[in-house]
């Protein structure tokens, strides 16, 4: 019972980020990438709450102040730079860097957890490279490096990469925060917190989204919805297994979100980027748990 309920919990993160990425995509790309950012944070608010009242609050301790304090500033950028990526790019596009998180994570997991890598990570990363080619494939690309050379000019891939690289550092620090909290708390208390200090700013901004949001409310709460079920099904999944084990299932919110944006929202080519985004699943599985 306790392996099925891990494994659905991992596939229900997965399914909670693919949603709210393509649901964001569809409905509120229109807006800047601030007014993207409360669709999905705002509507996950009431979930979240109600998750609340089941938790309890442990003994926190003064190296976990710090490090959310270090997350906090980290998370908001990189929901910034992923709402910029989604805007101008297609998702099928974009989407599949975030699989470059594990590479980076090699860095700093060995910087801040001291974790190393071994040969089944190597073959991970070479997966996730040769996954990243295949999205760059397209028609009129004929040598060698022409599918590089046009990821390289692709600004949403750039700031996906960049998010990437922030979320290695937040991957490595959210592990560090649950050995000095619990999983079922900071799974639910740090996103809310996150949402407070994102929506804090409303005031000050020039842009008014809550109108925008208004008159789409019922796909307003679907995005916030997936958003919630992402982050309590992997709060409660760590308690049944291995946070390794959980990432690798939730990794495969990639091959969903480009299987939702080619059929859903119509983004080509699409099976070089479906084929694309299965090699950096699978180079993501073996670096999370072989590596």
């Amino acid at each position: 019972m306790g392996a099925g309920l891990w494994l659905l919990l991992g596939l229900g993160a997965a399914l909670g980020d693919s949603g709210a990425d393509v649901v964001t995509k569809r409905f509120f790309s229109h807006l800047p990438p601030y007014g993207m950012s409360l669709a999905r944070l705002l509507g996950a608010i009431p979930f979240l709450a109600a998750a609340a009242w089941f938790i309890r609050l442990p003994a926190l301790d003064h190296t976990f102040i710090v490090i959310v304090v270090c997350m906090l500033p980290l998370e908001g950028a990189a929901m910034l730079l992923y709402m910029r990526a989604l805007k101008i790019c297609h998702l099928s596009l974009c989407v599949p860097f975030l699989a470059f998180t594990p590479v980076f994570l090699i860095l700093t997991g060995w910087l801040i957890l001291g974790e190393g890598l071994n040969r089944w990570g190597i073959l991970g990363i070479l997966l996730i490279a040769s996954g990243s080619y295949f999205l760059g494939l397209g028609p009129n690309h004929r040598r060698l490096w022409d599918p590089i050379k046009a990821l390289a000019r692709e600004t949403g891939a750039r700031l996906m990469l960049a998010v990437a690289a922030i979320y290695s550092v937040t991957a490595a620090l959210f592990k560090l925060a649950i050995l000095h909290s619990d999983p079922a708390f900071f799974g639910v208390a740090y996103p809310l917190t996150a949402i407070g200090l994102m929506t804090a700013g409303y005031p000050f901004s020039r842009e008014r989204a809550l109108p925008a949001l208004s008159a789409r409310y019922g796909w307003w709460l679907a995005a916030g919805f997936c958003f919630a079920l992402s982050t309590l099904s992997l709060a409660n999944g760590v308690k049944l297994a291995p946070v390794t084990y959980l990432v690798a299932v939730k990794r495969l919110s990639l091959l969903i979100s480009v299987a939702l944006g080619g059929m859903w929202l119509r983004e080509r080519p699409f099976l070089p980027r479906l084929i694309a985004a299965a090699l950096m699943c699978a180079g993501v599985a073996l670096i999370t748990l072989k590596g």
